[in-house]
């Protein structure tokens, strides 16, 4: 959680994507432009890099508060959604912030069904 908060001030703009070339083994390589803030943001890491635009978030869900004075928030996770998701994980979470929208990501382990 200390790693959430301390991450949330961050103020982002979005890259954009200059260029796609398919390569012979099935593999797309990216040309990206980013600020440098949202370069440093990667901390070095070149791999296991996810890209995703704001425009393909295709489900929606709601925020609900709860608690006094409404101290405690939960993001719903929608029906279509939630098969593979166990309970009682610690999660992984970063904050996105934009000039008009905040981004929340979350990394859920896969639930084993046994």
């Amino acid at each position: 959680m200390k790693n959430f908060i301390k991450k949330a001030h961050l103020l982002s703009s979005m890259g954009k994507i200059l260029g796609l070339n398919t390569t012979n083994n099935d593999k797309v390589t990216i040309k990206l432009e980013l600020t440098q803030e949202e370069a440093l943001r990667l901390r070095g890491n070149m791999e296991k890099v996810h890209i995703f635009s704001e425009k393909t978030l295709d489900n929606t869900s709601r925020l609900v508060q709860r608690g006094k004075r409404e101290s405690t928030k939960y993001f719903l996770v929608p029906r279509e959604l939630r098969d593979g998701i166990g309970k009682n994980q610690e999660v992984n979470c970063s904050r996105i912030e934009t000039k008009t929208k905040d981004i929340f990501i979350f990394e859920v382990k896969k639930f084993k069904k046994q």
